[in-house]
């Protein structure tokens, strides 16, 4: 490049930075929108007294923070079930229960726990019947506040 061609070069950039702002497409502009509207709807979520069910897991495995390192529908008669349930919002306090039901329609197993949540959270449940689980297809529900909210169907398997 010679110095005439370098020259040309350095007051076109020096022009372009000059003129401000890029214009935006009507796409980027959009996206942008999107993208500030959920972060706004994220944060009212956070500080809402309403509780809401952000995902739920299964696996054989817990992790930091509650959530599951071994995600997994299969499971063996020896192994614990743990459900991690992510929440966002801030009440009071809320009713969170797992009730597991076995392919004859009975409960098999279940467990409570009353949360204090503060924005977002994790909890964790453990399901493990006394004498084991019988091979076959279960289901796992979900309630928080007596309103089923999650359901998730697993088979254990000799």
């Amino acid at each position: 490049m010679n110095g005439i061609s370098r020259l040309l070069l350095g007051a076109l950039v020096l022009g372009a930075a000059c003129q401000g702002k890029p214009e935006r497409s009507p796409e980027e502009t959009a996206a942008i929108d999107s993208a500030r509207a959920a972060a706004n709807d994220s944060a009212a979520e956070v500080n809402s007294k309403e509780l809401k069910i952000a995902g739920v897991m299964i696996g054989r495995q817990l992790g930091a923070n509650d959530l599951i390192i071994d995600p997994t529908f299969q499971f063996a008669p020896t192994d614990t079930v743990f459900l991690s349930v992510a929440t966002v919002g801030s009440p009071d306090s809320a009713a969170l229960s797992a009730v597991v039901i076995g392919q004859n329609g009975k409960v098999v197993d279940s467990t409570s726990q009353t949360i204090k949540p503060k924005g977002r959270a994790t909890t964790a449940f453990r399901n493990a019947p006394d004498k084991g689980w019988k091979p076959g297809t279960y289901r796992v529900t979900l309630y928080a506040d007596g309103d089923s909210v999650d359901a998730k169907t697993f088979a254990v398997k000799k």
